[in-house]
């Protein structure tokens, strides 16, 4: 491979040269707002910024809406969110609108709430761990509108319980708000006409926020793993488009975490331009066609510093009044050398493209002032009308997040004249003090999503083969991935079925790697009949007769959802409560809640029949896995919730768990998803 070619040497002077200052006016802390960061700006059509300052420090502070008059350079406080959702002081903080400030046709401004930081008694961010939680987890993003003729604002109340919204915009065809949820992926639609909210499946594997009004007026978006898809407004219905963000040489963190959409805009009647998060290209989307063109590399060079690689993300971008895109790369060290004990941040650097000209993306300089400096920018927008460029820090420090305007009017002429060396020492590196140094140890690859203390997902990521079986039956018929049953052979071989509208039969070999896949009324008919004799969960007979445990009050749902053979002739019985027992006879033990919601949907066990494992969820929850033996008892092992960096080609979950099957040798299990995007997990047991 090609030498990677380098942008600076990393601390250098010419590293912390931020743009020229000309035109440039910094506001830090706007209205005495002392928050760490924001993820949701809006420009209105009257030129006022309203942005949404955030904090993830652990202080458990509720977010607030404030708007900014870059004209009469002043500021206001919007929206207190305590005042507006009456959040209770145990459960996780209302600390973001997130990605979903929209201008509704009569000028008032929606938005939801999102949370990402702890409750005041948790010691991290936890909100898969409480998920289930009534008093102290999440109760579901609220629905806000806030009105700036009147100044009031209206709690339209939460489209979703448990699920946190990470995106939402506006379909002005329909006069509807849709929304996607940041840990289930699925697609949400609220009428704005008759207050329904309809559930569209799942979209995405989990934590994706952009949802962008395309110029034919559908919403587009795109998986964390990099696949696009769409929204028809006029069906109601999700869209694969059977495309890819590709793999680069190098790129560590697109290849292995992050492709999805960042951000988007529309350049003429029929195409849009998208940028994803840390790929090495813009991309062009012709919604007449819906085929993907790439636009070029959004930098002529592929690292910004000669230490280590990078990922250079790009988190917003915005077109001027010339067409000229203007946007922020942020530099993310996830490939730092483990033995670098010191306490830094990487600058953020402004580029400028006028592709529409042929020319190539040029780095204007590290973003911020001579004084502060931008570490992250999670906001980029331009008033065309104003010239105007805004950029909102997500990185604050010394006295809150930057507000940083540039008048491209005065900007341009000099933009190409070096600006001067900041003297920020927040971004510059020191020696980590001892508890730094075993805060990092510990933390190893865990990212803000995934835990290191308290992990909540079923089977260690490093033994974990996702098979995402979605992307083998037809692009427009997705909903037929959902994973009917499993079985292993005898050769550590794994069989399936799956389907809705059409069925079909397939084997993946322990390594992930799918060998076969057909539609099932093509099988002979000795196979088919092996699968269906032999595929967990399998059909069962049980005595309604025998009383099973219940939740207390809910005894019309003591019946057995699931039933695995055990050993003495005994067998193990899941209801559609949650609750598990080993039954002989009429005698019925009781294991208790083998998951806080029901039903149990399958069990398998051993060959001996003395380990057993299950899954467990509602259709709107995470799903769960569990263990039961007699030595170490009902173990609840978690999610299917993938989501660290470096292990395969980008995120995996699946939420309705409706298989489980463990190989002859316990070497191996996998778990199925009938989620709409169907999915296997193969996990290595030793």
């Amino acid at each position: 491979m090609e030498a990677r070619t380098r942008r600076f040497k990393i601390f250098s002077d010419e590293s912390f040269r931020v743009i020229n200052q000309a035109g440039v006016r910094q506001r830090i802390g706007l209205c005495g707002l002392d928050y760490f960061g924001c993820w949701d700006i809006g420009l209105s059509p009257d030129g006022i910024l309203y942005y949404a300052p955030s904090d993830e420090t652990g202080h458990a502070l509720h977010t607030r809406l404030v708007a900014y008059d870059y004209q009469a350079d002043t500021a206001k406080i919007c929206i207190k969110a305590e005042e507006v959702v009456l959040p209770k002081p145990r459960q996780l903080p209302v600390t973001k609108f997130h990605e979903s400030i929209t201008f509704l046709p009569d000028g008032r401004i929606f938005a939801t709430t999102h949370s990402t930081d702890r409750a005041p008694q948790h010691p991290e961010w936890m909100p898969f761990a409480h998920h289930t939680h009534i008093w102290e987890g999440w109760p579901g993003s609220t629905m806000v509108c806030y009105d700036p003729k009147t100044g009031k604002t209206e709690n339209w109340g939460i489209p979703v319980p448990r699920e946190s919204i990470y995106g939402a915009t506006y379909d002005a065809k329909h006069n509807a708000i849709y929304m996607i949820g940041f840990m289930r992926g699925h697609v949400y639609r609220y009428s704005l006409d008759d207050r329904s909210v309809i559930d569209l499946g799942k979209a995405a594997e989990l934590y994706c926020y952009r949802l962008h009004v395309g110029p034919d007026k559908h919403i587009y978006g795109c998986t964390k793993s990099g696949f696009l898809w769409r929204i028809n407004v006029d069906a109601v219905k999700l869209e694969d488009l059977n495309w890819r963000v590709p793999e680069y040489p190098g790129n560590y963190c697109n290849n292995t975490w992050y492709r999805y959409m960042s951000h988007a805009h529309n350049i003429d009647a029929h195409r849009m331009i998208f940028s994803t998060f840390c790929s090495d290209e813009f991309f062009v989307l012709d919604t007449g066609t819906l085929k993907v063109s790439s636009l070029g590399r959004k930098a002529t060079f592929d690292e910004f510093v000669d230490y280590m690689p990078t990922t250079m993300g790009v988190n917003e971008f915005a077109a001027d009044k010339h067409g000229v895109l203007w946007y922020v790369i942020a530099i993310y060290t996830f490939q730092r050398p483990k033995d670098d004990y010191r306490a830094y941040a990487m600058p953020d650097y402004l580029m400028r493209w006028d592709y529409l000209n042929g020319k190539a993306p040029e780095c204007l300089g590290a973003v911020g002032t001579a004084k502060h400096m931008h570490s992250q920018t999670s906001g980029v927008c331009i008033d065309k009308g104003r010239d105007i460029l805004y950029m909102v820090d997500s990185g604050g420090h010394d006295g809150g997040l930057s507000v940083l305007c540039v008048d491209l009017e005065k900007f341009r002429p000099h933009m190409h004249e070096p600006g001067p060396v900041s003297t920020d020492t927040f971004l510059r590196p020191r020696p980590m003090t001892p508890a730094e140094i075993e805060k990092k140890r510990k933390r190893g690859n865990a990212t803000e999503e995934t835990t290191a203390a308290n992990p909540f997902y079923a089977f260690p990521i490093e033994n974990v083969r996702p098979v995402r079986i979605w992307r083998h039956v037809p692009h427009t018929d997705i909903e037929d991935s959902k994973i009917i049953g499993l079985v292993w052979d005898g050769k550590s071989l794994l069989h399936g079925v799956c389907g809705e509208k059409v069925k079909y039969c397939f084997t993946v070999a322990a390594d992930g790697k799918v060998q076969e896949f057909m539609e099932l009324a093509k099988a002979d008919a000795k196979r088919k009949e092996w699968l269906f004799a032999n595929i967990q969960p399998k059909a069962f007979a049980f005595d309604e007769s025998v009383t099973l445990p219940h939740v207390a009050g809910r005894q019309y749902l003591a019946k057995a959802s699931a039933v695995c053979g055990w050993n003495g002739g005994r067998q193990v019985v899941g209801t559609k409560d949650g609750l598990l027992a080993i039954v002989s006879g009429k005698d019925v033990y009781s294991l208790g809640n083998a998951a806080a919601y029901g039903p149990i949907r399958a069990l398998c066990a051993n060959s001996s029949k003395t380990r057993l494992w299950g899954t467990s969820g509602d259709e709107e929850d995470l799903g769960t896995v569990f263990y039961y033996d007699d030595r170490t008892g009902l173990r609840q092992l978690g999610f299917l919730n993938y989501n660290i960096h470096g292990y395969f080609d980008g995120p995996s979950a699946s939420n309705i768990l409706s298989s489980i099957a463990v190989s002859d040798d316990e070497k191996f299990i996998a778990v199925g998803g009938a989620d709409r995007i169907g999915a296997i997990h193969i996990a290595a047991l030793q």
